[in-house]
């Protein structure tokens, strides 16, 4: 902040010491073997960002995509939240309205094991990540999206369910802002 004469005030707090590894925050389910070029990158952004301008941050190309579906409230894909669970991704939600409810054939829980599309192999998706994952199963709608899941109840050796999914434009109602009138 300026003061007078064009001099600065000076931050009366002791600099911060570190000692030892230092680990850097990232996604709660993130790990290091995860990270790609992109992800550092946009954690060194973000840090670079925030150290010039609190309220500043940088988005990289996949983290701008989300937000932009995330203030247009719609997607196009099956319409299920996924996440990580050890080397699995798993269905977390599932959008009401969307492909996935519809078919009534994938269920919070369900294990994601194999992705592929309409024309050509379904490929092996244990242990990727998990925007890696979102990438294949979105898609433009009206393509189709090949999936190999393992039900909720059945074992890690269990024998996967091939289920064939056409992706949508699936609305995010839940995220919008409501407001209501209360008297």
């Amino acid at each position: 902040r300026g003061g007078e004469g064009g001099r600065t005030r000076q931050d009366p707090r002791p600099a911060a010491r570190v000692s030892g590894p230092v680990r850097l925050a990232l996604a709660p389910e993130a790990s290091v073997a995860e990270l790609d070029g992109e992800a550092v990158f946009q954690t060194f952004m973000n840090a670079y960002a925030t150290a010039i301008e609190p309220h500043t941050g940088y988005l990289g190309p996949r983290a701008a995509e989300n937000f932009n579906m995330q203030m247009r409230l719609s997607l196009e894909g099956i319409g299920a939240v996924l996440g990580k669970d050890d080397e699995h991704t798993v269905v977390r939600t599932i959008v009401k309205g969307g492909p996935a409810s519809k078919s009534g054939q994938i269920h919070v829980g369900d294990r994601i094991v194999g992705v592929g599309q309409a024309k050509g192999p379904v490929q092996d998706v244990i242990g990727w990540r998990i925007d890696d994952v979102v990438e294949l199963i979105r898609g433009p709608k009206g393509t189709t999206v090949l999936l190999d899941v393992l039900p909720k109840d059945a074992g890690s050796d269990g024998k996967p369910v091939h289920l064939s999914i056409v992706r949508e434009q699936v609305k995010l109602e839940e995220q919008a802002a409501k407001r209501s009138l209360i008297e």
